[in-house]
C-alpha cells in the first residue's frame, strides 16, 4: 500500500516573538514610568515573562526586569545601588 502525500511550496514563516520582547524592552527603557504591565493576547504571563527574561540577558545596564504576580505581568525599573 502506498501513502499519498502532497508537496507545497510555501515560505517558512519568520519568527517575531523574539524582537517583539526586546521591542517591548526597548519602549519601556524610553519611557520614564518606574513600572507598567504588560499584556500579548494568546500569550500566557509565564511565557511573557519568560519572553522578557530572554531579551534582557546580557543587558544588566538597562536597569530593568520584569515581574509577575499572579496572572499579570510587569516591567519595572530597578534602582542601582
Amino acid at each position: 500500500m502506498t501513502r499519498s502525500y502532497k508537496l507545497t511550496e510555501s515560505p517558512v514563516p519568520v519568527r517575531r516573538t523574539e524582537s517583539l520582547y526586546a521591542d517591548i524592552i526597548a519602549d519601556f527603557v524610553a519611557q520614564e514610568a518606574e513600572s507598567v504591565q504588560v499584556t500579548i493576547e494568546g500569550i500566557k504571563p509565564a511565557t511573557l515573562r519568560a519572553g522578557l527574561r530572554r531579551a534582557l540577558k546580557g543587558k544588566e545596564g538597562e536597569g530593568v526586569k520584569p515581574a509577575q504576580i499572579g496572572e499579570m505581568t510587569y516591567v519595572v525599573r530597578v534602582l542601582a545601588g
